[in-house]
């Protein structure tokens, strides 16, 4: 497939495969526009079903008419607001996102931006991860390795892990600070884990904070320090304490040509301009 995204429903056995091809490349005999014959409010019954029954539990109103007009990711987000951090909760919630994919499952046909583009819930936490796989011809089955022992580590340390984890792939990339970086044939999987804050409570925004920062994302890093997992540019955090701070400079020494990038960043940035403090953490400040 040209594009390909799992979505791993954590306290379920569901994973949500999406794909995505030139119609030209497709064969004939798949179907261009096929969907369940439920209809678009059947189809959220899983969910809003669950904020009904929750409803009811915590004596919360449940006003019909506007569930109407609520969306997916918005639907998600209201079931999770009643506990976000409760793994009985979630796994309901989950439970609830599971069967919600199960019967919007088909095939469509439209321009690729339109598919590509998903509801992707209000506001969140997002930790995205890059670690090699093999060759576009053998894959070594890091990815689904990964993946096993991620899933099975959210449970053991029972992990409110919220839905989905989604997984990708890429070629390997000629960058040399590039996360995918590898050979020409090489294959790189992307790994991102999510944590919702659907809610404007300060004390319950600061604690699903705390949990992913900490202990869901140092789930992931030790899960993947075997493989040489290194995070998206654009979601590196900052280390909580010193020793993680240590850890990650070290990584990223191991991982990526610092020298010869800091090099060219006294050469071409000599002020340091286009630096940040958590870079300078990371890759140190160069010196002219």
């Amino acid at each position: 497939h040209k594009h390909m995204r799992y979505m791993w429903i954590p306290y379920t056995d569901t994973v949500v495969c999406v794909t995505n091809d030139p119609e030209h490349l497709v064969p004939r005999s798949v179907p261009r526009n096929q969907s369940s014959k439920a209809s678009p409010e059947e189809k959220m019954k899983p969910l809003t079903d669950l904020l009904q029954q929750l409803c009811k539990e915590h004596k919360t109103p449940f006003v019909a008419e506007d569930v109407k007009g609520m969306g997916f990711g918005e639907l998600r987000d209201a079931l999770l607001a009643f506990n976000p951090l409760d793994i009985k909760h979630v796994k309901r919630c989950n439970k609830a996102e599971a069967e919600f994919w199960s019967m919007n499952e088909g095939y469509q046909t439209k321009p690729s931006d339109k598919l590509l583009q998903f509801d992707c819930g209000g506001q969140q936490w997002v930790f995205e991860v890059c670690f090699p796989t093999g060759t576009q011809e053998k894959n070594n089955g890091n990815d689904m390795e990964f993946m096993e022992k991620l899933m099975a580590g959210i449970e053991e340390n029972q992990i409110p892990a919220h839905a989905p984890i989604e997984q990708r792939w890429s070629a390997s990339s000629s960058s040399l600070m590039s996360p995918a970086h590898g050979p020409p044939d090489g294959l790189h999987s992307w790994v991102g884990i999510i944590n919702y804050l659907p809610s404007e409570d300060p004390k319950q925004r600061e604690a699903i904070t705390n949990l992913f920062t900490g202990k869901y994302s140092d789930l992931v890093r030790e899960v993947g320090r075997p493989m040489g997992v290194v995070s998206h540019w654009a979601k590196l955090e900052q280390p909580r304490s010193v020793w993680k701070a240590v850890d990650l400079k070290m990584s990223y020494q191991e991982r990526f040509p610092v020298a010869d990038f800091n090099r060219a960043r006294a050469k071409l940035d000599p002020k340091n301009i286009l630096a940040s403090p958590l870079l300078n953490l990371v890759l140190g400040v160069p010196k002219p």
